[in-house]
């Protein structure tokens, strides 16, 4: 007779209201990202007032992370989660209501503030309600409400705004507030840290015995819980394990810009596509696929069978970007390029999860997107200066080559072998 495993329970009511709460914010986030320059100009903007628009909101985004990863490691994860939807729901109302450039200014960096402080702590939230048996796979799961977003929202939002009038952008501004809105009540009916801190605090009145416990048919006290154990070292509040990971996915994202923000203008320009957005849809479909089956691997194998041959996958596709002379050749890249991504992202973020102690996930989750962010903010302006002096072909291959250099980074300091290695030493 075949004895049948039963797994650890994947979906639980948490793990759907966080789904739920990052699905609001993240359509509020591609809203304005595929609306705001239009609107600038149509309210007398100029170019450089749109860019300072994008760069504050990336740059307090990235200022709170870690901060917020931190304060939610001591104060707690949903309170956050609360104020960060509701600032996001004010700024959204407000840019509804405001059209001078220099007020928008300030809103967005506010709205910035509500958006970093949400993604940090939507993803600790959801590694807290998870299995650590199947971390990876809930993680990639959970993934898909931004790969969702990222995918329709452009559309969405270029369709409210299509008649061009002021009205029509007040109603996307307040169709994102109303998103927003639902993130902040599904926010709110998060339960899982007070039950623990009953929990907790119910423990503490019925320990009247203050002898450690002993264990089980043993005469020797128990071994120290989960939550007792003295924690890793830090620096600048985080653990030393996340170091490695985190280097090799700022490498990545240096690389990886060149694709999300050049290569529309790539496609238009060096190619004459004229729609270059069904790369973009193909990737899209790629991602969701590979997010629902990779992470059940990882649990099982561990992150190298997938990072490695990932990395390796991406040098080739990123390479041979400049060769793609048709919107069919970047749709038969986009597709397998964003299948690799959403395999290999994903086991990224349960990495820094599994890696870091359950009490600092909140950090950990603010490292994560930090390295994102860092990525954005300095790859930007190297390869735009790159495709200013040698053209757009050489942001990929300069792509190709940092890739590459994240493989042997990865291989050196941050595999499962490595860090295996450094644990057996610590032992």
């Amino acid at each position: 007779m075949v004895e049948t495993v039963k797994k650890d329970k994947l979906v639980s009511k948490d793990y759907i209201l966080v789904m739920i709460a990052g699905s609001g914010t993240a359509f509020m986030n591609f809203f304005f990202a595929a609306v705001l320059a239009v609107y600038v100009e149509a309210i007398g903007g100029t170019a450089i007032q749109f860019g300072l628009l994008t760069t504050v909101y990336s740059f307090t985004a990235l200022l709170v992370r870690p901060a917020s990863g931190i304060l939610s490691d001591k104060f707690g994860r949903v309170g956050q989660l609360i104020i960060g939807s509701a600032i996001c729901v004010v700024c959204c109302i407000l840019f509804g209501l405001v059209g001078f450039i220099p007020y928008l200014l300030i809103i967005r960096g506010l709205q910035g503030i509500g958006f970093g402080m949400h993604s940090t702590c939507a993803g600790a939230v959801a590694a807290d309600v998870l299995p650590k048996s199947r971390m990876a796979e809930g993680i990639g799961i959970f993934g898909l409400s931004g790969t969702i977003a990222q995918a329709a929202a452009p559309a969405i939002g270029l369709a409210v705004i299509a008649p061009g009038t002021m009205e029509s952008y007040r109603l996307l501004f307040f169709i994102s507030g109303a998103l927003c809105a639902i993130s902040f009540i599904a926010n709110c009916c998060i339960t899982y840290e007070r039950k623990r801190k009953k929990s907790a605090l119910a423990n503490q009145a019925a320990d009247i015995d203050e002898t450690p416990p002993k264990s089980v048919g043993s005469d020797e006290p128990a071994a120290p819980s989960e939550d007792t154990q003295p924690l890793p070292k830090t620096f600048l509040g985080f653990e030393y394990a996340l170091f490695p990971p985190i280097a090799v996915l700022i490498l990545m994202y240096l690389g990886l810009v060149g694709v999300m923000l050049f290569l529309a203008r790539f496609a238009i320009e060096g190619v004459g596509i004229e729609n270059p957005g069904w790369y973009f849809t193909a990737s899209a479909i790629g991602m969701v696929i590979s997010r629902l089956t990779f992470g059940k691997v990882v649990d099982k194998h561990g992150s190298d069978i997938v990072i490695i041959p990932g990395l390796i996958a991406m040098i080739a596709f990123i390479a041979i970007i400049p060769f793609a002379n048709s919107l069919l050749t970047f749709i038969l890249i986009g597709f397998p390029f964003g299948f690799v991504q959403g395999a290999v992202i994903p086991t990224f973020q349960s990495m820094v999860f599994q890696r870091t102690s359950p009490q600092r996930r909140g950090s950990a989750s603010g490292a994560f997107f930090t390295a994102i962010d860092i990525g954005f903010a300095a790859g930007g302006p190297l390869l735009g200066a790159l495709a200013d002096f040698r053209g757009l072909r050489y942001i990929y291959w300069l792509g190709a080559i940092l890739f590459a250099l994240a493989l042997v980074l990865y291989i050196l300091i941050a595999s499962d072998k490595r860090h295996n290695a450094r644990l057996a030493k610590q032992a």
